[in-house]
C-alpha cells in the first residue's frame, strides 16, 4: 500500500495535479489497487483528522500575517533590520535575512515570510546590482525561517499529530532558527565580495532610535504570544487569536493602513490560505492512516534496526530519508505523511521528544528549498522574475550552510533543548 501511495501521489504531481488531490486521488488509488478497506474511509478520515483543537491555531496564525503584512508591518520591520544590519557588505541581503527571522515571530508560515518580505527586498536587491537569481536563492532561505522561528504552523501539526507540547518545540526551533539565520548571513557576506557589492551608508543612532520606535508595535507581537503561551496565560491555539486580533487593532488604530473595507479582502485572502493548508492536512491525513494501517512504521523501523542499532546511524538515515521525501511533496503534506512513521522510530530509539521534532521540523522545512519542488524558490523567483534554473545555480552554499545547523542541532541536542529546559524545567 505504501508503494501505491508513493509512486501515483508522486506521478500525479509530476504531471501538475495540485498537492492536496493529488494526496487524496493517491489513497483512493490505493485502495482500490492494493486494500479491502471501504472508501468511506477517504471522507472519514479527512473529517477527524481536521477536527482537531490545536489545528485551530492555523487560520489565526495565517490571518495575523496577512494583517501585519498588509497593514505596514513588514516594511516597517524592513527598516528596522536595514537600519541594524542595512551598513554591513551585501546589506539588503542581510536585511531579508533579519526581517525573515522576525516576520518569522508572526506569521509561522514560510510562504508568507517569503511573499511578504521578499516583495518589499528582491527588487530592491536587482536594484542594487545583486543577480536575480542570487537575491531569489537568498530570500528562499530566509523565508524558511517561518516555521522553524515560532510561532510555527509545521510544529502546530506537529504537535497535534503527536501529543508533544507545542510550547516546547516552539522554544526548541529558537535557538536552530537564530543559528541558521546567522549561517546565511555569514554565507551573504562571503558571496559578496564573489559579486563586488559596496558597503551601504551606515544608519546614524537617530535614525536607529527611530526606526525602532516605529517598528516597536510588530516586535512585541512573538513576545506575547511567546510571553503568554510560557505564562499559562494562553493556549498555542488562543495565542493565534490573540495574535490576530492584535494584528488588526495594530494595522487599523495604529499604524491606520488598514480601513474596514480592507479586512474584507484580507479575510478572503486569509480564508483562501488557510484552505489550501486544510486541505492538504485532511488529504494527507488518509495516506498517513492508510500507511498507518499498512504497519509501514514498523515496517520502516524494523529496516532500520537491520541496517544499524546505533542510534547516531538512524538519526542520520532518518534525516536523510525526510530530505529526500521533501524533495518531491509539498512541506506540510511531508510533515503530515511523516510524521506519524517517524515519531514512533525516534521513540523506540530513546531520543528526547522535543529534540527530535524540532529536528525532523528542520529537514522537513528546508527539504522544501531543494528542487524539484521547491515551493519558495518557485515565489522568489517569481518575484524576481528570475529562471527557476538561475536561481538553483546560487542555492548550494546557503544550503551547505543550512545542512551544516541540522546536522549540529541533530547531533548537539542542547542547540534545540537548551531554551525549553531553561524555561519549562
Amino acid at each position: 500500500m505504501g508503494a501505491y501511495i508513493l509512486i501515483s501521489s508522486i506521478l500525479l504531481m509530476a504531471i501538475g495535479v495540485p498537492v492536496a488531490f493529488a494526496l487524496g486521488l493517491a489513497g483512493v488509488i490505493s485502495l482500490l489497487l492494493g486494500s479491502t478497506i471501504p472508501m468511506t474511509v477517504v471522507p472519514q478520515r479527512m473529517l477527524v483528522n481536521i477536527d482537531s483543537f490545536p489545528l485551530m491555531a492555523i487560520p489565526f496564525f495565517i490571518l495575523a500575517g496577512e494583517v501585519m503584512s498588509k497593514g505596514g508591518a513588514s516594511q516597517r520591520l524592513v527598516n528596522f533590520a536595514y537600519a541594524l544590519v542595512g551598513h554591513f557588505r551585501a546589506g539588503l541581503g542581510m536585511v531579508a535575512i533579519v526581517a525573515s527571522t522576525i516576520f518569522a515571530g508572526i506569521s509561522g508560515s514560510a510562504a508568507a515570510d517569503t511573499a511578504a518580505i521578499g516583495a518589499l527586498l528582491i527588487p530592491a536587491m536587482i536594484d542594487k546590482g545583486y543577480r536575480k537569481g542570487w537575491a531569489a536563492a537568498l530570500q528562499g532561505c530566509a523565508g524558511a525561517l517561518g516555521p522553524i522561528v515560532p510561532p510555527s504552523l509545521v510544529m502546530i501539526i506537529y504537535g497535534s499529530l503527536t501529543g508533544i507540547s507545542i510550547s516546547e518545540l516552539f522554544l526548541g526551533g529558537f535557538g536552530p532558527g537564530i543559528v541558521i539565520a546567522l549561517a546565511l548571513m555569514l554565507v551573504t557576506y562571503q558571496e559578496s565580495f564573489r559579486f563586488d557589492l559596496p558597503r551601504e551608508e551606515k544608519a546614524s543612532w537617530t535614525t536607529r532610535i527611530a526606526a525602532t520606535k516605529d517598528a516597536i508595535w510588530a516586535l512585541v507581537l512573538p513576545l506575547i504570544v511567546i510571553g503568554g503561551i510560557l505564562g499559562g496565560i494562553f493556549t498555542a491555539t488562543e495565542a493565534g487569536v490573540v495574535a490576530a486580533a492584535y494584528a488588526v487593532v495594530i494595522g487599523m488604530f495604529v499604524y491606520k493602513e488598514i480601513t474596514w473595507r480592507d479586512l474584507h479582502r484580507i479575510f478572503l485572502d486569509a480564508c483562501a490560505n488557510t484552505a489550501m493548508i486544510m486541505l492538504i492536512v485532511a488529504t494527507a491525513s488518509v495516506c498517513s492512516w492508510l500507511l498507518a494501517a499498512g504497519r509501514v512504521p514498523q515496517s520502516i523501523v524494523a529496516h532500520l534496526t537491520t541496517l544499524s542499532a546505533n542510534p547516531h546511524v538512524i538519526m542520520l538515515l532518518i534525516i536523510l530519508f525526510v530530505l529526500l521525501v521533501g524533495c518531491f511533496i509539498e512541506t506540510v503534506a511531508a510533515a503530515i505523511i511523516l510524521i506519524p512513521i517517524l515519531f514512533p522510530i525516534g521513540a523506540q530509539m530513546g531520543y528526547d521528544a522535543v529534540h527530535f521534532g524540532v529536528v525532523v521540523v528542520i529537514a522537513l522545512v528546508f527539504a522544501g528549498v531543494t528542487p524539484p519542488v521547491g515551493v519558495l524558490l518557485f515565489i522568489t523567483s517569481s518575484i524576481a522574475k528570475s529562471p527557476y534554473s538561475e536561481t538553483c545555480r546560487y542555492l548550494p552554499k546557503y544550503l551547505l550552510a543550512i545542512f551544516f545547523v541540522l546536522f549540529l542541532s541533530a547531533y548537539v541536542p542542547p542547540v534545540v533543548t537548551f531554551i525549553p529546559n531553561l524555561f519549562l524545567k
